[in-house]
């Protein structure tokens, strides 16, 4: 491989389709020197499997490559056995307590290393300011650019300090959008002067401390028009390195979504990133792809179309990165802060109105649940139930999105158990048929506590509802919070990191 093409590999991360690597799949890996790989819930199993994993990966080169990973907390979470579980930052942010931000990024530091992997894709800090962003949601620590800038802060402080380089996402900012990238090209139609004010702030403030930037597949229209932000040297060249001086690394969100593929391709997308700022293209699904884009890449600088110190500058930022890369810890090392997820989701459990206890003896729960196809929104409502905290209470499985005769039925089994209901609803605000459920079960049953379990937009839907909280997630360290709070002597003391007035 001559020097062009090593360069151009070593500015793209990529992932495969392997939980363990035989011989060959090492070789096949080793064959093109990229910058690192991401790895998926595809390659997951738990934090000692993939230690075995990196263990074997950290050994292709020197200094190691990337070993990165989107640990979010909340949905967003790759590694689940054996590693602390968060809920998501919106739970963060109405606990409005930094302190506490910085010990669950230290946790979450803990496990990466634990897992041998050096590189997050997280905090998010787009702004929660479209209440139907399925997309982003409750990954956001709240709407106010001055709330994420201090948690946000905080848990990236926390993130680094535990030996982990943390990543801004999305740049410029993907929350006022109601578009997922996955899905189509999304289009932030407002001036500059707002969107540096607004999405903008939080990048601004938290760049100087952050290792690394991800930049969106989103068309921030104020400052280019034409292109979404990957491919926009306006905000990666002009914005972020000549106005913000910023020098860490800035990747890509990944190039196989349809924002790109559907447009310029992932193959020319990626050369047209690097040519417009960024330093390292991520391409997560497909290796020959991957090594189709590094190919490209190189022969658009051996031809001159992109300027060999471009790529030079790309290659030694992510080198730097790579540098850094801290020693894994020991599997058995002390957690540094156990139980914090739990912790976290008691403290954000949010009061709208009435009261937050429920006798689990005289409760029937009515979850609604299910699997959605909203890009990375995943399922609403999985494995975790609020009975498993509670063996005295009973449980109603409901559909996410449930025929009009769906109710009666419902309805009627609650009748039938003499028993309160606590309804678990789950964006009902983009679920028509949920709301009309929701309301159906409180005509019924006014007194009936209910629970929005994502976002809070779903609180807005009920006036009528006498007794109303905000949960901000549906992990098990969110429904365990939330029996805290319900059913136990914990106090409902979040404080909404949304404005549900302005809707």
């Amino acid at each position: 491989m001559n020097d062009l093409a090593r360069l151009a590999a070593g500015v793209m991360i990529t992932g495969f389709d392997a939980t363990a690597l035989d011989e060959r799949d090492v070789q096949r890996l080793r064959r093109t020197p990229f910058a690192g790989f991401i790895l998926f819930a595809r390659n997951v199993e738990s934090v000692a499997q993939v230690r075995e994993l990196t263990d074997v990966v950290r050994a292709f080169d020197d200094p190691p490559q990337l070993l990165s990973i989107d640990q979010e907390g909340g949905r967003v979470a790759r590694i689940r056995d054996g590693a602390e579980e968060l809920p998501a930052m919106m739970a963060l942010g109405a606990t409005r307590d930094p302190s506490l931000a910085v010990r669950a990024g230290e946790q979450l530091a803990f496990d990466l290393r634990r897992a041998g992997l050096s590189h997050d894709f997280a905090p998010v800090v787009d702004l929660a300011l479209d209440p139907r962003n399925g997309a982003i949601g409750a990954r956001a620590f709240g709407e106010s650019p001055a709330l994420v800038i201090e948690m946000a802060g905080a848990f990236l402080r926390g993130l680094q300090r535990g030996g982990v380089a943390g990543t801004l996402k999305h740049f410029p900012g993907h929350g006022d959008t109601s578009v997922d990238s996955h899905l189509d090209l999304p289009v932030i139609d407002v001036d500059a002067a707002t969107l540096r004010v607004r999405d903008l702030a939080p990048f601004a403030a938290l760049a100087p401390e952050a290792a690394s930037i991800m930049a969106a597949h989103v068309v921030a229209a104020g400052f280019d028009e034409a292109v979404p932000a990957t491919l926009s040297r306006r905000l990666l060249t002009d914005l972020l390195r000549s106005e913000w001086h910023y020098d860490g690394v800035c990747f890509t969100d990944c190039m196989q979504m349809n924002a790109v593929a559907n447009g310029i391709g992932t193959v020319k997308g990626v050369a047209a990133a690097i040519a417009a700022g960024a330093d390292c293209a991520i391409v997560s699904h497909d290796l020959e792809l991957a090594e189709a884009a590094a190919q490209h890449l190189a022969s658009e600088v051996e031809a001159g179309r992109i300027p060999r110190e471009r790529l030079h500058e790309a290659f030694e930022r992510v080198m730097r990165l790579r540098r850094a890369t801290p020693e894994p810890l020991a599997l058995d090392a002390p957690a540094p802060h156990p139980r914090i997820g739990r912790e976290i989701a008691r403290r954000a459990v949010t009061r709208i109105r009435g009261i937050a206890h429920a006798d689990p003896t005289a409760s029937i729960v009515v979850s609604f649940s299910g699997a959605t196809t909203e890009g990375a929104q995943g399922t609403l409502g999985g494995g975790a139930s609020l009975a498993s905290q509670a063996p005295a209470l009973q449980e109603l499985l409901a559909p996410l999105d449930p025929s009009d005769g769906d109710a009666g039925p419902l309805i009627e089994s609650i009748a039938q158990s003499r028993r309160r209901p606590i309804v678990l609803m789950r964006r009902a605000h983009l679920i028509p048929a949920q709301a009309r459920a929701v309301a159906a079960i409180l005509e019924r049953f006014p007194d009936a506590l209910v629970v929005s379990m994502r976002e809070p937009y779903d609180c807005e839907l009920f006036p009528q509802a006498q007794h109303l909280l905000a949960a901000y997630g549906d992990n098990g360290a969110s429904l365990g919070g939330l029996a805290d709070v319900i059913f136990g002597d914990g106090l409902a003391t979040g404080v909404l990191p949304v404005d549900l007035a302005r809707l």
